[in-house]
């Protein structure tokens, strides 16, 4: 195993090591998700070719070759491509959900119109082989295409870098929380925090009969006191 940091080789997890630190390297496509795809491609090109091949026979443009070998494949390549088409399509929605990848980002058209091109060529009329044969090729054509780009998309998604998430403040509004002295735009700031700056110290300040009512009072009950 190695580090996800520095990638540097590790016998077990949090062995001690000089991390080299940097940004973490983006995840890697699942290895049977690779296989998967390849398969579905390889599978997809043999029946395009053997189905060529046979349009060519039914149009006497090629002579059949002994034995039974281009029957066989046509018979089994429409199955074993069936069967790689389900496998690749669970398996590319299950990375896709496991990285929270939309799967309308990454479809491309060509994989519905090759799998419904090859619905539709078995259900032209018999006296057609040419057509039917042109039609498979031409569906097994577009479902290699289609897996190759969608493949590609969802790869650049996963290795793409995350957004971050915006700031935002206690309210979930998104807006960074005020200052005790910051004003909000077309807010004026407040009268106290600006004479607080303002105001300097000056010698009446410490005459307490100047500011303290208290005193003040006192002061007057024993003049009015010595008066009488």
């Amino acid at each position: 195993m190695n580090c996800s940091n520095c990638g540097s080789p590790l016998d077990h997890p949090g062995q001690g090591h000089t991390c080299l630190g940097g940004v973490a390297p983006p995840p890697q496509p699942p290895a049977h998700w690779q296989a998967a795809q390849w398969a579905l491609v390889a599978l997809a090109a043999l029946l395009a070719g053997v189905s060529l091949v046979r349009a060519a026979i039914t149009a006497d443009l090629l002579t059949p070759p002994s034995g039974k070998v281009i029957s066989a494949l046509s018979i089994a390549g429409p199955l074993a491509l069936f069967a790689a088409f389900l496998t690749w399509s669970n398996v590319t929605k299950r990375v896709i959900d496991a990285h929270s990848i939309a799967a309308a980002t990454v479809r491309h058209w060509a994989v519905g119109a090759g799998a419904l091109l090859l619905f539709l060529s078995y259900l032209l009329p018999v006296k057609t082989p040419t057509a039917f044969h042109v039609v498979r090729a031409a569906a097994a054509i577009l479902l290699a295409i289609g897996a190759l780009i969608t493949h590609r998309r969802a790869t650049r998604r996963l290795a793409g870098p995350a957004t971050p998430a915006e700031q935002s403040d206690t309210t979930g509004a998104g807006i960074p929380p005020l200052g005790m002295n910051e004003a909000r735009p077309g807010q004026v700031e407040s009268q106290p925090a600006r004479l607080a700056l303002d105001i300097e110290t000056q010698p009446e300040d410490w005459n307490a009969s100047l500011w303290d009512p208290e005193v003040q009072r006192d002061i007057e009950r024993r003049r009015r006191q010595k008066l009488d």
